[in-house]
């Protein structure tokens, strides 16, 4: 993964709008889920295309459900199946009682090209690489670089996190940028993924 590097603010002409330097395209989802409530709940929080224009597709996998067959798009898989958290082929896998934003973190991960998982579906951080090589320690967050991530996991943009924790959006984007130079990330999705990887942080 690229070292973080420092963006350098751009020149904005009088009276423009500037961009927020943490404010990724929003990824969209094709929805694959029969249930009609918990298919409202994830078009609230998420921006829904056709599955020819979609970055992810999403797929609820109720028990007995087959998994259909793969296409172009990268999956989410919601299922409590232990052996759709072993399919190396799927992009992502959560529970299926995840809730929406948490879904809509997972999509902005896929569409990064990262892979998610939840915590119970991850190795153990202490077991060693194949080869034996011991594992590198987790990077040391502080207890609020960790609850910023936490919120981050949660879909929520910059303005929403500061007022949840009552600081202001610049004291988030401080916190953020060192979040992202700690876990070598260039996004927020990467962070995110990185944070999963480590056990910081869960979906």
């Amino acid at each position: 993964m690229s070292p973080f590097s420092t963006l350098a603010p751009e020149a904005v002409a009088p009276g423009a709008l500037a961009t927020p330097a943490f404010a990724p395209r929003p990824a969209t989802a094709a929805l694959d889920v029969p249930d009609r409530l918990r298919r409202r709940s994830l078009e609230c929080v998420l921006d829904h295309a056709a599955p020819g224009e979609a970055d992810v597709l999403v797929i609820d996998l109720a028990p007995g459900r087959a998994l259909p067959a793969a296409g172009a798009l990268p999956r989410l898989v919601l299922s409590d199946d232990p052996a759709m958290a072993a399919d190396q082929a799927l992009a992502g896998v959560l529970p299926r009682a995840s809730s929406a934003r948490r879904v809509a973190a997972a999509v902005a991960a896929l569409a990064e090209g990262l892979v998610v998982r939840a915590p119970a579906h991850l190795a153990p951080p202490e077991m060693a690489a194949a080869d034996g090589t011991p594992p590198a320690p987790p990077p040391a967050l502080t207890p609020r670089e960790r609850e910023i991530l936490g919120l981050l996991g949660e879909g929520l943009p910059n303005k929403a996190i500061a007022r949840r924790l009552g600081i202001s959006a610049h004291t988030v984007k401080y916190h953020l940028e060192a979040v992202f130079a700690k876990l070598a990330a260039r996004s927020r999705a990467e962070a995110l993924a990185q944070g999963l990887r480590h056990r910081l942080v869960q979906l």
